[in-house]
């Protein structure tokens, strides 16, 4: 935390659950009523994520951006 408050960073999300909640979580992906794909607003390689690092201010897509290694 120390380089958010020196660099005056935005942490915007959550840190995760509580590893005793993962049990309950992957019940609930198993019998479809959590979908995690719904998260992924786009997929992009990892040659594409410097530049949408760097547009992220300009960035108004809801969900997740995956980078992949592809």
């Amino acid at each position: 935390m120390d380089a958010v408050v020196a660099h005056e960073l935005e942490v915007i999300g959550s840190h995760g659950m509580q590893a005793y909640r993962y049990e309950d979580m992957f019940a609930m992906i198993a019998a479809k009523k959590l979908n995690p794909q719904d998260l992924i607003g786009s997929t992009i390689t990892l040659e594409e994520a410097p530049h949408a690092l760097a547009s992220m201010n300009e960035h108004n897509q809801a969900g997740v951006t995956m980078v992949t290694m592809d």
